[in-house]
C-alpha cells in the first residue's frame, strides 16, 4: 500500500477514536497500519505493531500540504485547427470525452481513455468528489476512500451534475452551501465544487487527448441537459467561464487532480480564480454547448442511408435526466453531405432516469425484509444496499432476478416482473412513454412510424424494447417505431471495440462532430430543399 493512502486512512481511524465512538479496525487499516508501522521498523511480527511509536498524524497530514501556482498566461491559448473538437459529457453518474479529429483522409474518431478501470470502464469516469480531512478527493478514488475507510456514503458528492440540470440557474451557485456533512468547515459552494470537478475532467481529457498524440489545445463542446428557454443563454455563459477556470486549473495543480489535493490550497486557488478577467482565461478553447439529446442522436443521424428520408426521435436516457430530440435526415447522392436539422419542438426532457429506478429499487428491498423502521439493524442494511445498488439494479435488468444478502444475513428476492409491476415503476415508465409520445407526435409529421435512438445507461431498459414494438398512442393515431442502434455503421468499422459501451459514450461521440444540425420549429414542406449540415454557430442549444 502506498504510504501516503495508508497514513490518510490511519487519520479516518484517529479521528473515530478521538470523537469518543467505539472504533474498530476494518481490513484496508490493518493494512495500513502494516505498511506504516510494521514494513518500516523491518519486524514483521505482531509484537511489532505494539512497540513501536505511532507516527505523528498531524504532522503527516501537514506534510501532504501543497502549494500552487496559479497560471495566468493561458488567455493567449490557440486553437491548432478548428475542426477539431473534443466534447466533454459531464454526467450525473460518470463523465466521458470524446474526440474527433479532421485530417487529409477525412475525419478520424478518438476514444479518450479517461477512466482508471476502477470503476469499470476506461471510458467513463465517476461524477464523484470527497472533502474530507483537508484533502479533496476526486472521481473513483472518492469513492475508493468511502469504501477503504467505512466512512458514510452521505459524505461523498456525488450528484454534481445536479447544480446544473433542468431548473437551475448555474449564475447562482456562488451563493449555495454545501451539507455539513459533506463540508464540514464549510470552506467550498456548489460553484466551487463543480470548477474542481471540471477541473479534473479537464486534467483526464487533456491527458488523455496528449497520450492519444493530439494537442490539449482542442477546441472542446460541453453537452448540457435542455435547461428552459429563460435560463439556457445565461447558463450557457455561466457554463463556458466555469469551464475556462476549470482549465486554468487543471493547469495549475496537474496532476494531483487524478487523486487528490490540499484543501486549503484549493479555495485559496478558487478564490484567485474568480478575480481574473475574461482576457487572461482561455475561453476561446470552449466552443459554444450541445444539447445532450442532440449530441446523442448525431452518430445515428450520421448512418443515414443513400437516397433516403428520414426521421429520428432520440431517448437519452441519463441518471439524472430523460432527454429527447427529433431530427429529419436526408441522404441524396448527389448532395456533398446528408442533410439534417432538428426539430426544436420535439425537444423536451424530464428528472426522472436512472437515479430513480435506484431508489425505488432501494426502498423496495428494504421493504421486502423483515427489519423493522428506525433500528440498527434497518440503518445497517440501508447503507449496505445504497453502496450497492446501481450494481444491484444493473444485475437485476440483465438477469431478471436478484438475491440480496443483508448485514443481517436475510436474503431477500427481487423478481424483475415484480419489480416492473411497482407503483412507482409504472408511474416512471408513465412518465417516459408521455414524453417520448409528445416528441414523436411532432417528429412524425404525416408519417406512422419514425427511427427510434436509443443513448444513456437506460437504453437497454424494458420500456425501450416494448416503445420498440409496441409504438405509441396518441388519440386515435398510432405511431410505429424502428428501433436503430446509436453506433454509426462507419464507427463500427474504425472502433469496433466500443459497440458494448457505446450507448453511454454517445452524447460526447456525437458531440465531437464538426457539424451540427439546424434547427426548424416544425417539420417542414419540401424537405428536398433541406439547409446542408450546418457549422456550430448556426446550432442553438
Amino acid at each position: 500500500m502506498d504510504k501516503e493512502r495508508a497514513k490518510d486512512l490511519l487519520m479516518n481511524l484517529l479521528e473515530r477514536a478521538l470523537g469518543g465512538d467505539r472504533t474498530y479496525l476494518t481490513s484496508r487499516e490493518v493494512e495500513a497500519l502494516q505498511a506504516l508501522l510494521i514494513e518500516e521498523s523491518g519486524r514483521p511480527d505482531k509484537s511489532t505493531a505494539t512497540s513501536t511509536p505511532a507516527p505523528d498524524f498531524q504532522l503527516a497530514k501537514a506534510s501532504q500540504a501543497k502549494t500552487y501556482k496559479l497560471l495566468l498566461d493561458l488567455g493567449g491559448a490557440r486553437i491548432q485547427d478548428s475542426n477539431s473538437i473534443v466534447c466533454v459529457d459531464f454526467g450525473t453518474s460518470f463523465s466521458k470525452a470524446f474526440a474527433t479529429v479532421a485530417g487529409s483522409g477525412g475525419l478520424r474518431y478518438v476514444d479518450l481513455a479517461i477512466g482508471d478501470g476502477l470503476s469499470g470502464s476506461r471510458l467513463t469516469t465517476p461524477s464523484e468528489l470527497l472533502v474530507i480531512n483537508n484533502r479533496i478527493y476526486f472521481g473513483s478514488k472518492a469513492r475508493q476512500h468511502v469504501d477503504d475507510t467505512q466512512t458514510s456514503t452521505d459524505t461523498i458528492i456525488d450528484s454534481i451534475k445536479q447544480f446544473i440540470t433542468l431548473g437551475k440557474e448555474v449564475s447562482k451557485l456562488g451563493a449555495a452551501r454545501l451539507p455539513p456533512v459533506q463540508d464540514p468547515n464549510g470552506d467550498l459552494t456548489q460553484r466551487d465544487v463543480l470548477v474542481l470537478y471540471l477541473a479534473h475532467l479537464m486534467h483526464l481529457t487533456e491527458k488523455a487527448l496528449i497520450d492519444a498524440g493530439l494537442s490539449r489545445d482542442l477546441l472542446r463542446r460541453f453537452a448540457h441537459p435542455a435547461w428552459k428557454d429563460g435560463a439556457k443563454d445565461e447558463n450557457a455563459k455561466e457554463m463556458r467561464r466555469l469551464m475556462a477556470e476549470a482549465i486554468v486549473l487543471a493547469r495549475s495543480i496537474g496532476s494531483d487532480l487524478e487523486d487528490a489535493v490540499d484543501l486549503p490550497s484549493a479555495v485559496t486557488l478558487l478564490e484567485q480564480l474568480k478575480t481574473l478577467s475574461e482576457d487572461l482565461l482561455p475561453t476561446v478553447l470552449i466552443g459554444e454547448p450541445v444539447r445532450e439529446a442532440t449530441a446523442a442522436g448525431a452518430g445515428a443521424l450520421i448512418s443515414t442511408p443513400e437516397n433516403t428520408r428520414q426521421a429520428y426521435l432520440i431517448v437519452d436516457i441519463g441518471a439524472g435526466t430523460t432527454d429527447v430530440a427529433g431530427f429529419l435526415c436526408v441522404n441524396n447522392t448527389e448532395w456533398d453531405n446528408a442533410r439534417v436539422f432538428e426539430i426544436s419542438k420535439a425537444a423536451a426532457a424530464i428528472n426522472k432516469a436512472g437515479n430513480m429506478l435506484d431508489q425505488i429499487l432501494h426502498r423496495h428491498i428494504l421493504e421486502s425484509s423483515s427489519l423493522t423502521p428506525d433500528t440498527t439493524e434497518y440503518r445497517s442494511a440501508a447503507l449496505y444496499i445504497r453502496r450497492q445498488r446501481r450494481a444491484l439494479k444493473e444485475q437485476l435488468f440483465a438477469e431478471g432476478r436478484l438475491v440480496v444478502l443483508l448485514p443481517t444475513d436475510e436474503s431477500v428476492i427481487v423478481e424483475l416482473e415484480t419489480f416492473l409491476a411497482l407503483k412507482m415503476m409504472r408511474d416512471f415508465e408513465k412518465s417516459l412513454y408521455d414524453l417520448v409520445a409528445q416528441s414523436a407526435e411532432v417528429v412524425a409529421g404525416d408519417a406512422s412510424r419514425i427511427k427510434l435512438v436509443a443513448t444513456g445507461g437506460g437504453s437497454r431498459l424494458p420500456i425501450v424494447s416494448k416503445l420498440a414494438v409496441d409504438g405509441v398512442q396518441i388519440g386515435q393515431r398510432r405511431i410505429d417505431f424502428d428501433l436503430v442502434d446509436a453506433m454509426p455503421d462507419r464507427l463500427g468499422t474504425t472502433n469496433p471495440e466500443l459497440s458494448q459501451a457505446f450507448p453511454q459514450v454517445a452524447v460526447a461521440f456525437g458531440g465531437s462532430l464538426p457539424e451540427l444540425p439546424e434547427q426548424r420549429s416544425s417539420v417542414p414542406t419540401g424537405i428536398e430543399q433541406a439547409p446542408k449540415r450546418l457549422l456550430t454557430p448556426v446550432y442553438k442549444s
